[in-house]
């Protein structure tokens, strides 16, 4: 019975410790949402770059994700991003672009 009584002692003093623990902690963002928001700020930013002639035409020609000057989020896109991350576009390459862009997403505002 002692034995019993120590064991569940010991039990609820972990779970108010634990308890005490999360209490203040926020809550962690899914991955799904960052993604998102990387997405998101990429279009932008292409459609930002885009607007303001900052990419060559050669680089934007014949790409599935530009419609009448209209950037679509697509697989096409993230794969274009691959291949021009470390291109220099209006003074920053592609990825300072994206990464300012989803620091802060949704405020961010062309600057150009």
């Amino acid at each position: 019975m002692r034995a019993l009584k120590a064991g569940t002692a010991v039990l609820l003093f972990m779970t108010f410790t634990l308890a005490a623990c999360t209490r203040d902690e926020k809550p962690h963002r899914p991955a799904a949402d960052e993604v998102q928001r990387r997405d998101q700020a990429l279009v932008a930013v292409v459609q930002c770059l885009v607007d303001h002639g900052g990419i060559p035409d050669a680089h934007l020609r014949d790409q599935p994700w530009l419609v009448r000057d209209k950037v679509r989020g697509s697989a096409e896109l993230v794969e274009w991003l691959s291949v021009h991350r470390d291109t220099v576009y209006e003074g920053k390459t592609l990825q300072v672009w994206e990464d300012e862009a989803t620091a802060g997403w949704p405020g961010w505002r062309c600057p150009l």
